[in-house]
C-alpha cells in the first residue's frame, strides 16, 4: 500500500483547508463519530424508518440546522450506477466509485437523499453513503453551488465534519463474489486518499489514531498507519491546516515526504533550528519580515512545544 502521489495529497489538504478557511466556525470541532452505540442508539431494522433515523443522527451531529427537511430515496438495485453480475456487493466494479451519482438533490423547502437499496442490507455500505450525503448537504447548505458538489468534495466535507471515520470504512469492503473474494469501494476517494483525510482530522483536532483504528477493517487501519506516519512528517502543514487554513486553500502547498520516526524526529529539530535563528538584526529587519518571523517563531514553539 502506497500514498497517494503528491497531487493528490496537495488537492485534499487544498480543499480540506478551504472548507476550514470558508466554514470553519460553523464547522467548529466536530466530534469523532464512531459506529457504536454511542452515536448510533437506535434499533436498525433494516426498512427505510431505520435510514431515516440513522439520518437524522447524523443530521444532528453535523453544522446545519436539527430541523432541517431531508427525505430519503431507495433506489431499487437496478437503478444504482455499477450494478451488475451476480448482484453481489463485491461485483460491483473496484474503483467504480459510489453506487448513486448525484446523492443528493433539492425538494423545495429541504433535500432529497437517494440510497441504493443494496446498501441498506450492507451496514457499512449504508454509513458511508449517508455520510457522503450529509456532507453534500452541508456543503449545499453553506451556499456552493450544486454543480461544485461532486461525491469527493462531499466525502472531504463529511470527514472535516467528524464522519471521515464512515468514508474511510466505506472505502474498502471486502466480500464474496463470482469469482471469490474480492474487494468493493463505496466511495469516490480511494482508501488510501480517505485515510489521508482522517489522519487529517485526527491531528487538526489532537486526537490520537487509536480512537480510530478499532473501528476499522484490517486494510483500513494499514492505510490509516501510513496516513499518520505522512501527516506526522508535515507538522508546519498540519499547524497552517488548524490555525492558518487561507494560506493552504489559496496559495501553495508544500509537503514533505513519508519519514520514519528518527526522519520525522530530525525534521522537526531542522524546523526549530532554522526558524529559531536570528540571522538579521531587528533593526534590518522590514516590519513585514519581523511580523513574518515571529509567527513562524510562535508556530514552532506551539508544534515542538518547550525544550
Amino acid at each position: 500500500m502506497d500514498l497517494p502521489c503528491d497531487d493528490v495529497l496537495r488537492g485534499i489538504v487544498r480543499a480540506y483547508a478551504r472548507l476550514r478557511a470558508d466554514h470553519g466556525e460553523a464547522i467548529g470541532t466536530p466530534p469523532l463519530v464512531t459506529p457504536t452505540a454511542e452515536f448510533f442508539p437506535d434499533r436498525f431494522d433494516g426498512d427505510a424508518p431505520s435510514v431515516a433515523r440513522l439520518l437524522r443522527r447524523m443530521i444532528a451531529l453535523a453544522p446545519v440546522a436539527d430541523d432541517l427537511q431531508i427525505e430519503i430515496a431507495l433506489l431499487a438495485p437496478d437503478e444504482a450506477r455499477g450494478a451488475g453480475g451476480c448482484g453481489s456487493l463485491a461485483c460491483r466494479s473496484p474503483g467504480g466509485g459510489p453506487a448513486v451519482g448525484r446523492d443528493v438533490e433539492d425538494a423545495g423547502d429541504g433535500y432529497r437523499v437517494f440510497v441504493s437499496a443494496a446498501d441498506v442490507a450492507q451496514p457499512v455500505l449504508l454509513a458511508t453513503s449517508l455520510a457522503r450525503s450529509l456532507g453534500a448537504v452541508v456543503l449545499r447548505e453553506a451556499g456552493e453551488e450544486p454543480a461544485d458538489v461532486d461525491e469527493a468534495t462531499s466525502e472531504i466535507a463529511a470527514g472535516a465534519c467528524g464522519l471521515g471515520l464512515l468514508i474511510l470504512n466505506g472505502a474498502a469492503v471486502w466480500g464474496k463474489s463470482c469469482s471469490g473474494l474480492r474487494m468493493a469501494q463505496g466511495t469516490a476517494l480511494s482508501v488510501e486518499e480517505s485515510a489521508v483525510l482522517l489522519a487529517l482530522f485526527l491531528a487538526v483536532h489532537g486526537l490520537r489514531a487509536s480512537q480510530a483504528r478499532g473501528h476499522l477493517g484490517t486494510t483500513q487501519r494499514e492505510a490509516l498507519d501510513l496516513a499518520v506516519a505522512w501527516v506526522e512528517s508535515n507538522p508546519l502543514l498540519v499547524e497552517s491546516l488548524r490555525d492558518r487554513p487561507s494560506l493552504l486553500a489559496e496559495g501553495a502547498v508544500t509537503i514533505e515526504p513519508l519519514l520514519g520516526i528518527l526522519g520525522r524526529w530530525l525534521n522537526r529539530r531542522k524546523i526549530e533550528k532554522e526558524l529559531r535563528a536570528a540571522p538579521v538584526a531587528p533593526s534590518a529587519m522590514s516590519e513585514e519580515r519581523r511580523r513574518r518571523l515571529h509567527e513562524a517563531r510562535a508556530l514552532v514553539d506551539e508544534v515542538l512545544g518547550p525544550e
